[in-house]
C-alpha cells in the first residue's frame, strides 16, 4: 500500500508541474531568443521544472521498490488528472470520445493495479 501512495504522490507531483508548464506559457508569444530566456526564468517555468526533478528522484525510488509494470500504469493516471484539471483551471473544452477514452484508460489502470 506505501508504494502504491508513492505512486500516487508521484502523479500528483506531476501533474502540478505540468500545470505550471502550462501556467508558464498560456498566452506567451514565443518568437525570439529573448522571449524563451525571460519565459524559462519566469517562476513557473522554475517552479515546473523544480517540481519536475523532484519527481524523477521519488521515481526513481518507487522503482527501487516495485516493478516498473506495476509502477508505471499508475502513471498514466497523470492523464484524466490534467484533463480535468485543464477543464476546470483554462477552461478548455473537452470532447465526448476524450472523456470516454480517458474513462477507458482509468478501467486499465484499476485492472492492471490489482
Amino acid at each position: 500500500m506505501k508504494n502504491f501512495m508513492l505512486c500516487i504522490l508521484n502523479v500528483v507531483l506531476l501533474v502540478c508541474g505540468q500545470m505550471l508548464f502550462k501556467l508558464a506559457v498560456d498566452g506567451k508569444k514565443i518568437s525570439s531568443l529573448p522571449d524563451i530566456l525571460k519565459l524559462i526564468l519566469s517562476p513557473y517555468m522554475m517552479a515546473a521544472v523544480a517540481l519536475y526533478a523532484g519527481t524523477t528522484l521519488l521515481w526513481v525510488y518507487i522503482l527501487t521498490k516495485m516493478p516498473i509494470s506495476y509502477a508505471y500504469p499508475i502513471q498514466i493516471l497523470t492523464l484524466p488528472l490534467i484533463v480535468i484539471l485543464s477543464l476546470f483551471f483554462f477552461h478548455e473544452v473537452i470532447p465526448a470520445h476524450r472523456w470516454i477514452g480517458i474513462g477507458i484508460i482509468v478501467l486499465g489502470v484499476l485492472v492492471v493495479s490489482r
